[in-house]
């Protein structure tokens, strides 16, 4: 690969990734600033307890589209390999973005939708059993963690490249850092379930 093309490649998709539709909808239909409200997360589960359910679809779609659109650049510019690198970058821009004080979401939707431009089927079968989980247990944060933590088995499971693992290894441990906090209320059984109040 051209040096030239993976360095724009990642900087386009960090650059996607700061794009916020939270923040966005908050700040023109709310009149709020959303990272001031709730848990403080630009991202879709704090749009829904704070948005409300419409908005929150719109930002989980949006977040989710903005993951596909950083690993198509990187496909664009440079085929699967640096796809595997912009749909790190993406994810990363939306976790931090500049343009937002590095305080964005938490990286799950757009995880998603970046995996689905290089590990599709596997990608989807995880995102299916994120959401069983979250219907059965009412618990977000729980079907997104686990959801995020079985994609690298499902790809090495299903004898996929090495450097689509490592992706998925990579994000993996990215969406559980942004959910530390998650986890340790889910240890104590303090985390909040959907439609629950503070």
């Amino acid at each position: 690969m051209d040096m030239t093309f993976i360095v724009l490649g990642i900087l386009i998709a960090y650059l996607i990734g700061n794009i916020s539709p939270s923040y966005i909808i908050g700040k023109k239909y709310g009149k709020i600033d959303i990272r001031e409200h709730g848990s403080g997360n630009a991202g879709a589960t704090n749009a829904l307890r704070i948005l409300g359910k419409k908005f929150a679809l719109i930002v989980f779609l949006a977040d989710m589209g903005k993951g596909i659109l950083g690993g198509l650049v990187g496909y664009y510019l440079g085929g699967q390999d640096l796809a595997s690198i912009t749909v790190i970058a993406v994810v990363f821009g939306h976790v931090f973005p500049v343009f937002l004080g590095f305080k964005g979401g938490k990286g799950v939707a757009t995880s998603i939708g970046a995996m689905i431009v290089i590990a599709p089927i596997f990608t989807i079968i995880a995102t299916l059993l994120g959401v069983a989980l979250i219907f059965k247990f009412r618990y977000v944060s729980l079907g997104s963690i686990t959801g995020i933590a079985i994609l690298p088995l499902l790809i090495y499971s299903g004898r996929g490249e090495l450097r689509v693992i490592i992706t998925a290894l990579i994000l993996t441990c990215f969406v559980i850092y942004t959910h530390r906090e998650n986890i340790s209320r889910l240890l104590k059984g303090k985390e909040r379930k959907i439609g629950e109040k503070a």
